[in-house]
């Protein structure tokens, strides 16, 4: 949890800088032009305000985020690292599959995953040659849209497992892709192997 909060810090730093100077702004606008204070006043009065409002939105907006990435890590038996607030999550497999064509590995996975139960399956989006697309539900943080790729070439498959929220605005999720995608590389793991 300790390695986990720097970098989340680091994801909405940006986000926090922004914040900031619009504060800042705002503020220098409003001494400027509704109070008259003199330009030397005013600005040392809206860095002040600009940089209090970006520390508090750091300091606000990690901490459940933090909290939730825990909880759910927890839930599913991993430890959290700081990999966890990067999304997308991609995860990649490899393994030997003589003679498996794309279709079947995607049919496979499918099975092997709704077989486990977790993560929980919500809606299996498609099915194809060599694609499965998902939604998996976390106890703790937002749904999960997961692709599936498979690929098979020499007879040997390569899976690349993308997760994210399924809402698009959200560049934190409590570390509910990251979990996702690790369950979810155990699966595909064992259903490549399997045939």
């Amino acid at each position: 949890m300790i390695t986990y909060w720097p970098a989340v810090v680091r994801r909405v730093a940006p986000v926090a800088g922004l914040i900031a100077l619009v504060a800042g702004g705002a503020m220098l606008a409003v001494l400027l032009v509704g109070d008259g204070d003199s330009v030397g006043s005013a600005l040392g009065q809206s860095a002040l305000a600009g940089l209090v409002c970006g520390v508090a939105f750091l300091l606000v907006v990690p901490v459940p985020d933090t909290v939730t990435a825990a909880r759910t890590a927890s839930h599913y038996g991993l430890s959290l690292e700081p990999a966890a607030a990067r999304l997308p999550a991609v995860r990649r497999v490899t393994a030997d599959t003589p003679g498996a064509t794309a279709f079947q590995l995607a049919d496979s996975v499918l099975h092997t995953v709704k077989e486990a139960q977790t993560p929980v399956v919500a809606e299996v989006l498609e099915l194809g040659h060599g694609k499965v697309s998902l939604v998996c539900k976390t106890p703790y943080g937002p749904r999960v849209q997961v692709s599936i790729d498979l690929a098979v070439t020499e007879g040997k498959a390569v899976a690349v497992i993308t997760c994210r929220p399924t809402v698009s605005f959200k560049r934190l999720d409590g570390g509910a892709s990251w979990a996702i995608s690790g369950m979810l590389e155990r699966h595909v793991r064992v259903a490549l192997h399997e045939l």
